[in-house]
């Protein structure tokens, strides 16, 4: 055994006076090395808590001497894999996350991202999101829609990430097609991944919510999805025990979180997202249902604009549960809003108003389709053709019938 391997034995990530010495000169290096990839891949693995200063000069490493390993596909799995499975486990330890970018790791991992499902591609969508990275990374990832991966759990694992990637810039179409994708993977259990993704799917299509969309839509896996995925999200008659999968997993409070968004019942989704704070904050979702939050009051301010043109102020603090101060805040947030506060007074006006829904473009369509027709009709027909014969014309409307 080598010095430097007895060293690693030794405690590696948490002992930087140990650590440092070996990661450093690989950084100093002029250009990348196989040799020096390979040996960033047999470093032991990692173990928490881990050194936030060891984490860094891995990370700079591994950035500099990835493009070694990219000469081909059986290279890469033998060289970069390694390397790319252990910068996954180090990187969520490097804070603040600026650190991440600042190594150089985003750009290693994108210079060879490819379409296959692989270590290096899900890795470095977890470091994009670590370092906040999104727009970056939905631009690397682009338009492709990789169906190759070497396991489930990479498949699950990639298109997880990568949905998170999306909601991220706000892309929740595209979020909910990756989730969705999560969910239709065949299983004979129900594994962590589809769970959050179910989970993080509800939370997407809720934000994309339509007056014309039914409850069921919100919640449902895919036709296609597993047995076991439709028993597990099945809600069950008798009563939910503490202990159970369902429980512990809060699989109830998405479930009536749903409900409460799709009836537009303000006050009951207020409770139930300050009941379950902890629950959203387990699940990284905090942020996407304090946005959904933020959606619902939106949504209510345009509902009392559908309704009133003029109102108190006090009425819509009322409404919001909020301060008149608060409440004149968020006016100021709604998007498509116009408002003016006088006397204590407030003018609502919704811009587009009579924007149509998606059953009245459908109802417009068939108008057409009927009026398309009747014309038609009316230009085969002889009456048609005399009077214009007769005026030199076509007749103009029903008077000259």
């Amino acid at each position: 055994m080598t010095q430097e391997a007895s060293l690693m034995n030794r405690g590696f990530w948490n002992n930087r006076t140990e650590a440092l010495p070996i990661l450093n000169p690989l950084i100093a290096l002029n250009s990348s090395s196989r040799e020096a990839l390979a040996q960033l891949g047999t470093i032991e693995p990692f173990k928490a808590p881990g050194d936030v200063e060891v984490a860094t000069a891995f990370l700079r490493a591994a950035a500099k001497h990835i493009p070694a390993g990219t000469a081909d596909e059986s290279t890469a799995a033998a060289l970069i894999n390694p390397v790319a499975d252990l910068v996954g486990k180090v990187a969520p330890i490097c804070q603040p996350r600026s650190i991440i970018s600042k190594s150089g790791i985003l750009l290693a991992f994108a210079n060879i991202y490819d379409r296959s499902i692989s270590p290096r591609t899900y890795v470095f969508l977890h470091c994009a999101l670590l370092a906040g990275q999104y727009r970056y990374a939905q631009r690397v990832i682009g338009e492709d829609w990789p169906r190759k991966g070497t396991t489930a759990e990479s498949v699950l694992r990639y298109y997880l990430l990568r949905g998170m990637v999306h909601v991220g810039c706000d892309d929740f179409q595209m979020a909910i097609r990756c989730f969705w994708t999560v969910l239709s993977v065949p299983s004979d259990a129900v594994s962590a991944y589809v769970v959050d993704a179910w989970k993080k799917m509800v939370l997407a299509k809720c934000l994309l919510l339509q007056d014309s969309v039914p409850y069921q839509a919100l919640v449902s896996p895919p036709s296609g999805s597993s047995n076991s995925l439709t028993r597990f999200l099945t809600p069950s008659n008798a009563p939910e025990s503490a202990t159970s999968d369902t429980a512990v997993l809060g699989i109830s409070a998405y479930l009536d979180l749903a409900k409460a968004c799709h009836a537009g019942r303000r006050q009951a989704f207020e409770k139930i997202r300050s009941d379950n704070v902890t629950l959203w904050g387990t699940d990284n979702n905090l942020g996407l249902v304090e946005r959904l939050a933020t959606d619902m009051e939106h949504r209510c301010i345009v509902h009392l604009a559908s309704v009133y043109s003029t109102l108190p102020m006090a009425k819509v603090a009322a409404t919001l549960g909020k301060s008149e101060v608060e409440a004149y805040n968020i006016l100021g947030q709604v998007e498509g809003l116009n408002f003016k506060h006088t006397d204590g007074l407030v003018a609502l006006e919704v811009e587009n108003a009579c924007a149509l829904t998606a059953d009245d473009a459908t109802s417009l369509v068939k108008l057409s389709e009927t009026i398309r027709r009747l014309d038609v009709s009316v230009a085969k027909s002889s009456k048609y053709q005399s009077i214009k014969v007769e005026s030199g014309r076509p007749p103009r409307g029903v008077d000259d019938f």
